[in-house]
This record gives C-alpha cells, sequence and structure tokens, in this order.
C-alpha cells in the first residue's frame, strides 16, 4: 500500500502520484496501515455501544417504573378496603313536600296610562319575572283587543313593532304577539299607534 505524505490518503500499489495534490506517493507498512485502521474500528465500535448502552438503561428505567407503579397501586387498593368498612348508612328520612296554591289572575282596571311615582328599590315588584303556568295577566284590554285594530310600537331607536295586543304598566310596556308576550322599557318606546 502507498500513502500521500500530505493529505494520507491511501493508494493501491500500481499508482504513482496523489490524485488530489500531485505529490509522489510513499511505501508504508502494513503494521501501520493496521495500526490506523485498527483504532479506527475501536472508535466505531465504541460508538456503536453508546446507543445501545442508552436504550438498555432507558429500558431498565421504564422496568423499574413500572413495577414501582404496580405495587404502590396494589397498596393503595388494600389500604382503601381496610379503611373502608362494610357498614350500611340507613338513608335520610324523607321531608314531606308542601304546596302553595297559586295566585289566581286578577283583573282589575287601572286608570289611564300615566307616569308612575318613584320607589325605593325595596318596593319594586318582581312578579312578571317569576314562571308559572298560568296565563299572563294584562291588567284589562289593551290597545287592539276589543276593537280589532292591529297596534304598532314604534321604538325610540326607529324599528316598528306590529303586534296583537298592547298594555302599559309600571314595570314597561307589554306587547303579545303570535302568542308571545314581551315587555320593553318605558325608555324604548316612542309611541303607539293603531292601524
Amino acid at each position: 500500500m502507498k500513502r500521500c505524505p500530505q493529505c494520507l490518503f491511501l493508494y493501491p500499489d500500481a499508482d504513482e502520484r496523489c490524485d488530489f495534490d500531485q505529490t509522489a506517493l510513499e511505501v508504508v507498512d502494513e503494521a501501520v496501515i493496521e495500526a490506523a485502521t485498527g483504532s479506527r474500528q475501536t472508535s466505531r465500535r465504541k460508538s456503536r455501544a453508546l446507543p445501545v448502552a442508552a436504550a438498555v438503561v432507558l429500558m431498565l428505567g421504564v422496568l423499574v417504573f413500572a413495577i414501582y407503579y404496580g405495587i404502590s397501586q396494589g397498596s393503595r387498593k388494600t389500604s382503601a378496603a381496610v379503611e373502608t368498612p362494610n357498614t350500611a348508612v340507613p338513608p335520610a328520612p324523607l321531608q314531606p313536600v308542601t304546596t302553595r296554591p297559586s295566585p289566581s289572575p286578577t283583573t282589575t282596571p287601572t286608570p289611564s296610562p300615566s307616569p308612575s311615582p318613584k320607589t325605593s328599590p325595596t318596593n319594586i315588584s318582581t312578579e312578571h319575572t317569576r314562571a308559572t303556568p298560568n296565563p299572563v295577566s294584562t291588567s284589562g284590554p289593551g290597545i287592539g283587543a276589543q276593537d280589532g285594530r292591529k297596534p304598532v310600537i314604534l321604538l325610540t331607536s326607529g324599528a316598528k313593532i306590529e303586534a296583537d295586543e298592547v298594555w302599559r304598566t309600571r314595570d314597561g310596556v307589554w306587547y303579545r304577539r303570535n302568542g308571545m308576550v314581551t315587555l320593553l322599557k318605558t325608555k324604548q318606546v316612542k309611541t303607539i299607534v293603531t292601524r
């Protein structure tokens, strides 16, 4: 075997010059070549052994964790079974349910619409917010209920609502449309007209 003294590249015995730098090749003893390539092979063996060792350590770690987890779960189940005795707890006696009769709707005529006096927050009635199966009390016939004309609510925003019936209360302006009753705040309503 021959070797280039500049780049240390190995060539067969038949070559005379280096292909890279055109330097004359020198003959090298086989022992020197084996020593050089043998050290490379041991470094390759070491570089291959490192990932194998890491994989073995990782697998051992996973195995130790699995054993620890299995033992700890088994001890928890055992301690939970020891702590909870099998004694039956008697059920609590049922309390009788008392029901109040719901108030019947009353129809009392109200005077003509006028601004309501200011009341303190403790005197405000919120009966209209309670959900009951009883029909909504309209406090007498509203606009459009008797004369057959359709009331139209003109809102301050410029929108119009055509309703089947409209009536005013101290809570605001109620209207019925297609069987649905809705409350509008007084400050939202500009006026009510009939067609």
